[in-house]
């Protein structure tokens, strides 16, 4: 069952929610919350006992979105590791005098395209498979459209990708390559949306809800549900990437599902970071917090146009889910940062030295986001802070080459030099003193 988050009328499942165009028949709204009534000791189980024989994160059935085993879509994906960071737990203590506990969430590990996004491209695809959907539309910045495009060919569902032009040309070939439709936009983001929208009331087909979509809720509260299984202590503090938002709105509803049952933690503090090349949320929210968030605070927001940032992913210039997000971070007592883009390749050579870890860019913002909450003093003493690691750099191989520092030729065996790996380390880590924790951050007027 579905329930209506602004009117509270409810919906008998999602065979009637796609009949109303993924919208509340009663009121319009399209934000609605999927109901359990899973009986308590059943759900606990879920946590305690042996996996279910359901693979992935799937072993918590009982509370996601499907009713017959058989429309499960599955890669694994789920069950990632959950690391223990210490070398940024040793900087926080070192630079700022910090002792907090860092953990990273590894998305970058998951199976089918290594990024988060492949929890939503299971829920998703197999939802639509229990509910006879043949064909589906979606607008994406590029993750989002390859892990749907992996999982519903599994299901046997035609899909149709809306990218934006500045997405990766490689994105675009893995959507391609499973034999599903992509288009390639000409326009910003927003533009891909509307084009995208256009074209599904054009052929009759449903298209991906965005970032209230309770699928995709349901989808990434799983993360929520790793962490009561398998952290000894509950987060204090959550930090990601910052493009739409679902992750956090997702991580809320599961605290609001489960703290009844004594499972779940108070909510995390959310500590959000957006590319310092495209921050319309991080901007709004300094203004508002600079003005002690005035009446109607959460409904100002900039809009950037064709954003320049050299992260596609997150290059989500409207920010329509502001007005629900940052009152949601504001309740946590979080924050919302900008983090300078430029340095996500610095940051992507310290964890893969420290931890032999590579990271995509934009889980590099994510990270940046750590090391802006230090900066600002919003981690504590304390502090058990979870990151999400929501993608690999098998996302974006022109990533990778920038990670690569030594661009040394060689012609004979004189040239070679020693290395010292000390040195190297400490190279790093002052690096990122000069280009992060003491520079001014640099400011770019959005092309609007």
């Amino acid at each position: 069952m579905l329930r209506c988050i602004l009117c509270g009328a409810e919906v008998d499942g999602f065979s009637r929610w796609f009949a109303s165009e993924q919208r509340c028949p009663d009121c319009g709204s399209d934000r609605a919350d999927v109901i359990y009534r899973t009986p308590a000791a059943k759900v606990r189980k879920l946590f305690d006992g042996p996996p279910n024989g359901m693979p992935g994160m799937w072993r918590y059935f009982d509370i996601l979105p499907i009713n017959d085993r058989k429309n499960v879509v599955t890669a694994g994906e789920g069950l990632v590791p959950i690391d223990r960071w210490e070398f940024l737990e040793d900087y926080a203590r070192r630079r700022f005098k910090v002792r907090c506990r860092v953990y990273a969430h590894r998305h970058d590990d998951n199976y089918a395209t290594g990024t988060f996004k492949d929890l939503s491209g299971s829920i998703v695809s197999s939802v639509l498979r229990e509910n006879g959907i043949r064909n589906f539309v979606a607008s994406s910045t590029g993750n989002t459209a390859v892990a749907y495009a992996r999982y519903l060919t599994a299901a046997g569902i035609s899909f149709y990708a809306f990218i934006p032009e500045n997405a990766s040309i490689t994105q675009a070939a893995e959507v391609g390559c499973f034999g599903q439709n992509v288009f390639r936009v000409k326009g910003d983001y927003t533009r891909t949306k509307e084009m995208a929208m256009a074209f599904a009331r054009k052929h009759g087909m449903p298209l991906a809800g965005g970032n209230f979509d309770p699928m995709r809720i349901e989808a990434k509260k799983t993360m929520l549900l790793e962490w009561i299984r398998i952290m000894d202590e509950f987060p204090t503090v959550y930090i990601q990437a910052l493009s739409g938002g679902t992750g956090p709105m997702a991580i809320a509803k599961g605290c609001r599902d489960l703290a009844p049952l004594g499972l779940a933690g108070g909510m995390p503090r959310f500590i959000l970071c957006q590319s310092s090349r495209c921050a319309p949320m991080a901007a709004a929210w300094k203004e508002a917090k600079a003005k002690s968030f005035p009446e109607g605070w959460e409904k100002t927001y900039p809009i950037y146009h064709n954003p320049e940032t050299r992260i596609a992913t997150l290059a989500a210039g409207f920010p329509k889910t502001y007005p629900v997000l940052a009152p949601l971070v504001r309740e946590s007592r979080g924050d919302i940062f900008s983090f300078d883009e430029d340095a996500t390749p610095l940051i992507a050579r310290i964890v893969a030295f420290e931890r032999s870890v590579r990271i995509g860019p934009a889980a590099a913002i994510g990270l940046g986001g750590y090391f802006e909450a230090l900066k600002h003093g919003a981690i504590r003493n304390g502090d058990r802070v979870l990151i999400n690691i929501g993608e690999g750099i098998r996302r974006s191989p022109d990533f990778l080459a920038t990670m690569f520092q030594e661009r040394a030729e060689v012609a004979t065996i004189e040239e070679c030099r020693l290395s010292n790996r000390p040195r190297f380390r400490a190279g790093l880590w002052d690096e990122l003193e000069q280009k992060v924790m003491t520079a001014e951050k640099k400011s770019r007027a959005p092309r609007n």
